[in-house]
């Protein structure tokens, strides 16, 4: 497997893995509509609050927080405060 050296807000993928890995920035009001994809979700909150709603659930997540989202499942969020994230996108096989 390579390891990356990954640019904030840049996309690339994993030799080796099927995956791709980032790290995003969202300003205060952003607001993220509803969607869906087929790889599996994990996202990692540096900083900030995102209000996120996913599979019919609503969570508040905070800087030290992970989520994980099913392949699939729509989701949707709103940022409270600043946000910074890193998140994974794992293929299923």
């Amino acid at each position: 497997m390579e390891l990356l050296s990954l640019t904030p807000g840049t996309r690339e993928s994993l030799t080796g893995l099927n995956a791709q890995v980032g790290i995003i920035h969202f300003p205060a009001g952003t607001v993220l509509p509803p969607t869906s994809h087929e790889q599996d979700e994990i996202s990692f909150i540096h900083s900030g609050v995102l209000r996120a709603v996913s599979g019919g659930q609503e969570a508040t997540l905070r800087a030290g927080d992970v989520s994980f989202i099913p392949a699939g499942e729509v989701h949707s969020a709103e940022v409270v405060a600043d946000v910074k994230l890193s998140y994974v996108l794992l293929a299923r096989s």
